[in-house]
């Protein structure tokens, strides 16, 4: 079981870094593409909002998809998404001339990134809820430290190459994601030797009674308090969303340059990793309701912390938090989900929160805070994000459930 066990926290966590290394390409470096295809700021807004709006839509129907069909395994279904992404890449080496097709076609492939996110969870609580154990937070961390070193190598790339080496990396990236979720699976010999452990399994509640999936609409009646939940992630993702989008300008703002926000970048995808990695010692003491209210206090915190900076060297110090809010949340979410949600809507659950993190939560970001900075300036973007913040952790705090882990 032991040695099943390491055979998947590695390919997992290959899985992971593999996945984390093309976000970083092709959304952390978006702008940076954009303004090379000759996009302005308010264009690049509309087709990052583009994006998100794109990803609000194809998750739940993805999702649904996956929960209703009994054809297609979760791992078919991210290879075929794969596959539309990789070609899409490649449109935008054949046509590149009209600025809408450039647009579309890149909306299109960060849409179906942010809807990879998700089924990749779903994908690893295949095989946990099946009872073949293995380090979930260690591998999702391992993908922090690759998007970290991506951002900082990749960076430097760009000064020195321009934006034009950003697809054909992305390209690259992709066919070792592929590769890497086609080998994510057990032989037929791992799986005889793990035994079913009721010390790793993941308590299936609906075991006994599966009911037919929800509809999307009926998803929403049938967990009402976990709708409302979603609502105050939104709000507290709100904050997180700005600060990842608008890094460069909170860091102009005091005195920093494109260089600092990298060292920023990195700072906070490094710092996942620890707290990932002992992740499945914490869920052994503390429940993962527990998690979520601690980790949505610290997304507060570090909101509060960036809009008070008064210099770079404090902005640095403020994505320490990221340890506590970010890097705790995100296993958190993925095991809460699986607790609380029944079997036949998991990938569903999963979408949801997708929806809230990424997908809602960065629209608003996308359209508010170009124009809070068009309009008045860093600070006040900020506090702005920091009074949402505060009416989304109270939201959270009350519509979060008693989860059975």
């Amino acid at each position: 079981m032991e040695k099943t066990s390491r055979k998947l926290t590695i390919k997992y966590a290959l899985l992971q870094s593999t996945y984390w290394i093309s976000q970083c390409t092709i959304y952390s470096f978006a702008a940076i593409y954009l303004q090379y295809r000759n996009f302005n700021n308010t264009q690049i807004g509309i087709v990052l909002s583009l994006s998100a709006i794109l990803s609000i839509i194809l998750q739940p129907v993805v999702s649904a998809f996956a929960d209703k069909s009994k054809k297609k395994t979760v791992r078919n279904i991210i290879l075929i998404l794969l596959l539309i992404a990789f070609a899409s890449a490649i449109l935008l080496n054949i046509k590149a001339n009209s600025l809408l097709f450039i647009g579309c076609v890149f909306a299109i492939i960060t849409a179906i990134q942010f809807t990879i996110n998700p089924l990749l969870n779903s994908y690893a609580l295949e095989y946990i809820n099946n009872g073949y154990p293995f380090n979930y937070g260690l591998a999702r961390g391992t993908g922090s430290i690759a998007f970290a070193i991506t951002s900082f190598f990749l960076g430097h790339g760009v000064s020195r190459f321009s934006g034009a080496i950003i697809v054909p990396f992305f390209l690259i990236s992709y066919v070792f994601l592929f590769l890497s979720a086609s080998f994510f699976r057990l032989k037929d010999t791992d799986k005889e030797a793990a035994n079913l452990s009721k010390n790793h399994r993941i308590e299936d509640i609906s075991d006994e009674n599966e009911n037919p999936p929800s509809t999307i609409l009926g998803f929403f009646i049938k967990y009402k308090r976990f709708t409302l939940m979603l609502v105050g992630i939104t709000m507290l993702f709100y904050a997180h969303s700005l600060i990842n989008t608008y890094l460069i300008n909170i860091m102009e703002n005091v005195g920093g340059d494109s260089s600092d926000m990298g060292l920023s970048l990195t700072i906070a995808a490094a710092l996942e990793l620890p707290t990932m990695a002992a992740f499945a010692y914490i869920i052994k003491k503390l429940r993962c309701h527990t998690i979520i209210k601690t980790a949505s206090f610290f997304f507060l915190m570090k909101s509060l912390f960036i809009w008070l900076a008064p210099n770079v060297n404090i902005v640095h110090l403020s994505q320490a938090f990221q340890m506590l809010s970010f890097a705790l949340f995100t296993p958190a979410s993925v095991y809460y989900v699986n607790s609380i949600i029944n079997k036949e809507d998991r990938n569903k659950g999963q979408a949801m929160m997708g929806v809230a993190t990424i997908g809602l939560s960065g629209t608003i970001a996308y359209i508010t805070g170009g124009n809070l900075l068009d309009t008045r300036d860093p600070s006040y973007m900020l506090l702005m994000g920091f009074i949402v913040s505060i009416v989304g952790f109270i939201i959270v705090c009350f519509s979060t459930e008693k989860s059975k882990i």
